[in-house]
């Protein structure tokens, strides 16, 4: 009795799930392992992260809103001789790390999926970046605005309802337009 036996030459897979590998042909593997350690790192340097953005949006009002205004640390000091002062304090929950850190970290993993052309994806990350900053700086801003115009009111308003969905608003977008990176790669591949 003769039984026919299949051969193959290449290498034998054992049945089962596919594994997801880690692709970084593209050259995205230095970008990668850059994106997580910036994620890391801003995590780990919050209070320095604070410090800035207070200092940051202390220039800021001091151009845009009524009074004068200053920082320290993390504190933003506004609307000093233009009536009643106020003090807004940047939080480690109110930060721009807490955003920029998650944005960071995914933009490392689909850096190291390399999946997506990496000139792509650094716009993207770039962009989505300062989607997040720009959010939160705006969030600030308005409630510095309704603090100085409706006191502890609108500073309530401002700070749990319409700056949180302002920021809410804007991270979703920056996983957007990350999301939105890869689609339109694999799209153009695919065609």
């Amino acid at each position: 009795m003769s039984a026919s036996v299949e051969y193959s030459a290449g290498p034998q897979r054992p049945p089962g799930p596919r594994t997801a590998s880690i692709r970084t042909g593209q050259g995205g593997l230095l970008p990668g392992l850059a994106c997580l350690a910036a994620a890391v790192l801003a995590m780990l340097q919050q209070e320095s992260v604070r410090s800035f953005e207070a200092w940051a949006m202390a220039w800021v009002f001091d151009r845009v809103l009524g009074g004068s205004s200053y920082s320290v640390r993390d504190i933003i000091f506004h609307n000093i001789g233009g009536g009643q002062p106020f003090g807004l304090m940047v939080t480690g929950l109110c930060s721009s790390a807490v955003l920029i850190a998650p944005v960071l970290a995914l933009s490392g993993v689909l850096f190291l999926m390399g999946r997506i052309a990496v000139p792509r994806l650094a716009r993207a990350a770039a962009s989505a970046l300062l989607i997040v900053v720009a959010s939160n700086g705006l969030r600030f801003f308005m409630i510095a605005g309704a603090q100085q115009a409706w006191g502890e009111q609108g500073f309530s308003i401002m700070h749990h309802f319409l700056g949180s969905f302002v920021v809410i608003t804007g991270f979703a977008a920056a996983i957007i337009v990350l999301v939105r990176a890869g689609r339109t790669s694999r799209g153009r591949r695919a065609a």
